[in-house]
């Protein structure tokens, strides 16, 4: 069974559509029992809504790139 890391690890997977297989259903039954992800994962949706709103232009290019660039590294290797 996933643990809260492991679910973690996979909400931009889930997002993005690229679950597939156990790892999905592990992924759903965990959130189905754990209020702590489910509450992870509505401030990944809420913060990934409130970020579509700004336009692109109003936010620094090196700060995009530093976001992504964390944001990759925080990925699990696989």
């Amino acid at each position: 069974m996933f643990a809260c890391k492991d679910a973690t690890e996979h909400m931009t997977d889930e997002r993005e559509g690229a679950l597939s297989g156990w790892v999905r259903v592990w992924y759903r039954l965990h959130l189905t029992i754990c209020p702590h992800c489910r509450a992870c994962r509505r401030q990944l949706d809420e913060t990934v809504a409130l970020t579509r709103e700004i336009p692109p232009g109003d936010v620094p290019e090196k700060v995009v790139d530093t976001a992504l660039a964390a944001f990759r590294d925080r990925r699990p290797k696989t």
